[in-house]
C-alpha cells in the first residue's frame, strides 16, 4: 500500500475545513474557538498520513477512523447550533453532501444516506431542482450498490425528472447509467444496453467524456457476459484512453480490470496480472475501495487457473473483508462462490459446500440470475466430482432453467424492440424512442 491510499479522505477532510474557515470568516463571531478549533482539527487530519488500508483490512488504527467521524459529525451539529446569522442553507447543502461523501467512502453508509437525505429536505426548502436530482442520484446508487435494486430505480426515476427539468445533462447521463447498471444486473440485458445507448446521447449533449467511457466500460460487461469477447475488448480500450485523456483515475482502474480479465478467459495470463496490478495500485493510490475488492477477486480467479490455491485464497479474503465492510452482497456472495472453488480444489470438501451453499442463499435473496445459475453451475460440477452425478443433475437443471429463462426474455425483448424500430421507421421516429418504448412496456 502506498502513502496516498487514503488520498480521498484527506481532500474531503480539506474541503470541510475550508468551508468551516470561510464560513466563520465571514460571520461576527469569527473568534468563536469552538468552531476554528474544529476546522483546525479536521485540517490536521487531512495532513496527517491517516491509516494506509482504511477499510481494506483489520490491521487499521481504529482510533484515526473514530477520530475522523467525531470531527466531522461535530463539524455538523456546530453548524446545525449557529446555523441563523453565519451558515445559509445552500452552505449547509454543500457542507453536508461532503460529509455525506466522506462517511460513503468509509463505508458507512447509514450515515451517509441520513446525511444525504438531510441535504434533501433543505434542497426541497430551496426548491433547488438541481440539487434535488443530484442528491437523489447519490442516494440511490448507494441503495444499488447495496442490492437494493427497488428502492434505487424509484429514486433514481425522481432524480432524473430534476435533472431533466433544469438540463443538467450530465447528472442526467450518470442517473441514467445508475439505471442501466440495474438492469444488466437483474440479467435485463437488452433494457441495459438501450438505456446505456439512451445516457450516451444524453452524455453527447455536452461532450461528456467521463459519463461516455463510463458507458462504453458497462457495454464491454453486457458483451461479454455474452460471450462477445472481440466486442468487449473494443469497449474496454476505447473506455481505458478516454479515461486516461481526463486523468479519471478510478474509471482508468477500472478499465484495466476489465482488460485484465478479458486477458484471464483468453489464457494470456502475464498480460492479465499485469493489469490486474496495474489496477490495485490505482485503487490503493486513490482510496477506490469497492473496485479493489473486486480486483482481488479477478486476480483470485488468476491464482486458481494457475493452481496456487494459498495464494487464492489469501488474495480472495482480501476481497472479502472490503466486501463484509462496504455491505456489498453482490461482492460477498460472489467471494462465497471463489472459496468454494478454492476449497474445493483443496480437497476440503465440506469447507467447500458450506461456501457454495452461502453464495447461492446470496444470490436468491437478492435475485441476481446469471450468478445464482453460474453458481449452481459450479456447484453441480463439485457435487459431480465430489458425491455422485446423479445428486448434481438437481442443480445443472436449477442452473439450466434459469439460463433458458433468460434467454427466452431476451428473445422476447429482442422482438419487441424489432416490432417497435419498424414501426418508428415507418413514422420517422428515433431508435431512442423505441428504446423507451421497450424500458416502459417489457
Amino acid at each position: 500500500m502506498t502513502k496516498d491510499s487514503s488520498k480521498v479522505i484527506r481532500v474531503y477532510l480539506s474541503e470541510m475545513s475550508r468551508i468551516i474557515k470561510s464560513t466563520a470568516s465571514k460571520s461576527h463571531i469569527a473568534e468563536n474557538r469552538s468552531l476554528y478549533s474544529i476546522a483546525k482539527a479536521i485540517n490536521k487530519l487531512a495532513n496527517r498520513d491517516l491509516p494506509e488500508q482504511l477499510i481494506a483490512v483489520s490491521e487499521f488504527e481504529s482510533d484515526s477512523l473514530e477520530k475522523v467521524a467525531y470531527y466531522i459529525d461535530l463539524a455538523l451539529k456546530t453548524f446545525e447550533e449557529i446555523r441563523g446569522p453565519i451558515l445559509d442553507d445552500e452552505q449547509r447543502v454543500k457542507f453536508i453532501s461532503v460529509l455525506s461523501e466522506t462517511h460513503e467512502t468509509l463505508g458507512n453508509y447509514a450515515a451517509a444516506i441520513n446525511h444525504y437525505s438531510a441535504a434533501l429536505e433543505i434542497a426541497k426548502t430551496l426548491e433547488n431542482h438541481e440539487m434535488q436530482g443530484d442528491i437523489l442520484y447519490r442516494i440511490a446508487r448507494i441503495y444499488s450498490q447495496r442490492g437494493n435494486w427497488e428502492k434505487a430505480q424509484t429514486l433514481l426515476r425522481d432524480a432524473e425528472v430534476f435533472l431533466q427539468m433544469v438540463g443538467n445533462h450530465a447528472g442526467l447521463a450518470l442517473a441514467q447509467i445508475e439505471s442501466a447498471k440495474i438492469s444488466y444486473r437483474k440479467g435485463e440485458y437488452l433494457i441495459a444496453q438501450n438505456l446505456f445507448r439512451k445516457a450516451l446521447q444524453t452524455s453527447e449533449l455536452v461532450s461528456d467524456v467521463f459519463s461516455r467511457a463510463t458507458i462504453s466500460n458497462h457495454l464491454g460487461i453486457i458483451q461479454r457476459m455474452e460471450g462477445n469477447y472481440g466486442a468487449a475488448f473494443t469497449h474496454f480500450q476505447e473506455a481505458l484512453i478516454e479515461f486516461q485523456s481526463i486523468k479519471n483515475y478510478h474509471g482508468t482502474a477500472d478499465s484495466l480490470n476489465n482488460l485484465g480479465f478479458m486477458y484471464l478467459k483468453e489464457g494470456e495470463f502475464r498480460e492479465a496480472v499485469s493489469y490486474f496490478d496495474k489496477a490495485l495500485q490505482l485503487c490503493q493510490e486513490y482510496g477506490n475501495f469497492p473496485l479493489l475488492a473486486f480486483v482481488y477477486m479477478n486476480k483470485t480467479e488468476f491464482y486458481c487457473d494457475v493452481g496456487d490455491y494459498p495464494m487464492a485464497a489469501t488474495t480472495c479474503g482480501r476481497a472479502l473483508e472490503i466486501l463484509v465492510r462496504l455491505k456489498n452482497p453482490i461482492g460477498i456472495a460472489k467471494t462465497n462462490k471463489l472459496f468454494g472453488r478454492i476449497y474445493w480444489k483443496s480437497k476440503e470438501t465440506g469447507t467447500a459446500a458450506a461456501f457454495y451453499e452461502e453464495s447461492i442463499k446470496l444470490y436468491q435473496e437478492f435475485c441476481i440470475p446469471l450468478g445464482l445459475a453460474n453458481c449452481y453451475k459450479e456447484y453441480a460440477e463439485f457435487i459431480g466430482e465430489t458425491q455422485s452425478e446423479e445428486s448434481a443433475a438437481k442443480y445443472y437443471k436449477l442452473a439450466e432453467e434459469i439460463f433458458r429463462r433468460i434467454n427466452l426474455e431476451k428473445n422476447k425483448q429482442e422482438k419487441t424492440v424489432r416490432f417497435q424500430l419498424s414501426k418508428n421507421e415507418e413514422k420517422n421516429e428515433s431508435r431512442i424512442e423505441a428504446a423507451d418504448f421497450v424500458h416502459e412496456k417489457v
